[in-house]
């Protein structure tokens, strides 16, 4: 037992944070993330972490986070709550204001491309850049073929890629 527990507190330290991470880019709330990466952890020890073939929690961890962050999106959506932000900063403080407020903006427009795209493709492409994980390893946490990752994480780069240069020609036109 005290073998099994000291396993579940060495996986708990090695994936917590990146789960917590994942999960507030896909809830948009830290709090929320937190929640869910807890419960996810409370599942896996009483589904009892002997019962996963060995190297498999990180991928189960990733899957019942997933679809809990998915269970909480539903709810927030039906209260009309907006994901607030994808990440608290991308970088350190521009040196001036108006890079800061040019920075701002385009951490808005990112913001709110990532918010538009479907929540698979979302997913999918968020584990890819952020957790750098392999199109396999995303299919397995994500339950689907390696086949429908490529192609989502393809289609949310062109579709950020084509909202981005659309949003860049309005604002280039109003200027």
């Amino acid at each position: 037992m005290a073998r099994q527990n000291d396993e579940f507190i060495s996986i708990f330290n090695e994936i917590y944070p990146n789960l917590c991470r994942f999960l507030e880019c896909l809830i948009g709330e830290r709090s929320s993330a937190q929640d869910v990466a807890q419960e996810s952890f409370l599942r896996l020890y009483r589904f009892g972490l002997y019962r996963l073939p060995s190297g498999e929690a990180r991928f189960w961890l990733y899957r019942v986070a997933r679809n809990l962050a998915l269970n909480e999106l539903e709810k927030k959506r039906t209260r009309a709550k907006h994901f607030e932000r994808v990440v608290e900063a991308f970088s350190a403080a521009p040196p001036n204001p108006e890079e800061a407020f040019a920075q701002s903006e385009r951490r808005q427009k990112v913001i709110s491309l990532m918010e538009s795209l479907p929540e698979d493709q979302r997913a999918a492409l968020l584990l890819r850049e952020q957790e750098e994980m392999s199109y396999s390893q995303i299919a397995r946490v994500l339950n689907v073929s390696e086949s429908k990752i490529k192609s989502d994480i393809f289609r949310a780069r062109s579709s950020l890629r084509a909202r981005w240069d659309e949003m860049s020609n309005k604002t280039a036109r109003t200027s």
